[in-house]
């Protein structure tokens, strides 16, 4: 019963998802009294939000879906993973200041600064952990994916911060002009953004790691069900808490100027982040695998994250979450029409080993968690 239940949710996950943005713009009350609940930690008097601790959750559940022993044959050849981790870590550096070019004479400079401040936030995050899972699908290399997704989010504390501040520069008053007053994202570049990442993306996933590793494959498969279970109700809630107070207000002050503009530049940014990666994958001659692995390891990034931090720093401001949450929702539509069309090739040319194809088994499909997707994993 759990099983199916699971397996129907993560079959309708992007719709369920929207269901989840309906529901937060219509009934935004709960989900904005949820989010202001906090837990205070007592080494330190640190103080996580909830959003915070769902995050955290993800994060642990994608550390049970790591497999350390299967990495050690892409740590051999590492070119493809340090090029796979480079290239999504530069992604804000190399877009972001094209779009502000594009947007600058959009005649609400408020609108284009909202825009560009979540554009900033989602690329800047590490790999999402779906793009393991929908490399998988698609006839990846499983190992280069799952190995990219950890190593960038272990670099996180490090890339992330660096990314904002580069992004903020180049589309800040020095560069494009999108930006006219970087204060606050030069403050959470500074003192925020790393100890955010390192406390909320890295240690949890650590965790997840040591205790796959400490309980072993076997008592890992037994509470399976339950972690899925876990991992698609965290999925979905945090979706909901964190899509409140944004279209609750898009809802309640419709702006179709404003929506428009947000679905059709985190589309196109979209869109461009997954060219980016297949074009670098071609032009370094990768093999089908490793080609598939790139594309979604370039084009997908952890939305989830972005959107905790943007509603911790920036909740004087909710529409800074609009192109975070349309970005989520269109990054995974983007990965499903580029995985079929790969899959397709796939099939015709040479496919993964079996240990490839093993690497995400078991618990490792809770590897999606760090950016689900909307397909189970074969």
């Amino acid at each position: 019963m759990l099983v199916g239940v699971v397996a129907a949710v993560q079959r309708w996950l992007l719709g369920l998802m929207l269901g989840c943005y309906l529901v937060a713009g219509v009934f935004p009350g709960p989900g904005e009294a949820l989010r202001g609940l906090t837990l205070r930690l007592p080494v330190g008097g640190v103080v996580l939000s909830l959003p915070m601790v769902l995050l955290a959750v993800m994060l642990f559940n994608a550390g049970l879906g790591v497999r350390v022993a299967e990495l050690s044959g892409v740590l051999r050849r590492p070119q493809r993973l340090v090029l796979g981790i480079a290239v999504n870590a530069l992604l804000p550096v190399v877009v972001l200041p094209v779009v502000g070019l594009c947007l600058g004479s959009w005649p609400d400079a408020g609108e284009v600064e909202s825009l560009l401040v979540g554009l900033v936030l989602v690329l800047a995050m590490p790999i999402a952990g779906g793009a393991a899972s929908w490399g998988q699908n698609a006839g990846g290399n499983v190992p280069l994916a799952v190995a990219m997704v950890l190593g960038s989010t272990l670099l996180s504390p490090l890339t992330v911060p660096l990314g904002l501040r580069l992004a903020g520069y180049l589309v800040g008053p020095g560069g494009t002009g999108g930006l006219d007053d970087t204060t606050r994202l030069d403050g959470l570049a500074g003192t925020g953004a790393g100890p955010f990442a390192l406390a909320s993306v890295v240690l949890p996933c650590l965790v997840g790691i040591a205790a796959r590793a400490l309980l072993g494959d076997r008592r890992i498969s037994r509470v399976l069900p339950v972690v899925k279970a876990v991992n698609a109700a965290n999925v979905l809630l945090l979706c909901y808490v964190n899509a409140a107070g944004a279209l609750g207000q898009a809802l309640a002050h419709p702006d179709p100027d404003l929506l428009a503009l947000v679905l059709g530049v985190s589309g196109m940014v979209c869109c461009a982040s997954f060219l980016l990666g297949r074009w670098m994958s071609r032009w370094t001659r990768c093999d089908v695998p490793d080609r598939i692995s790139l594309t979604f390891a370039t084009g997908m990034n952890n939305s989830s994250a972005a959107a905790v931090l943007a509603a911790a720093w920036f909740s004087h401001r909710p529409e800074v979450l609009l192109p975070i949450l349309a970005y989520s929702l269109l990054q995974k539509a983007m990965a499903g029409a580029v995985g079929s069309r790969s899959g397709r090739k796939a099939d015709s040319g040479p496919r993964s080993g079996p240990t490839a194809r093993a690497a995400l088994a078991g618990a490792g499909q809770a590897a999606s968690i760090l950016g689900p997707a909307g397909r189970r994993s074969t």
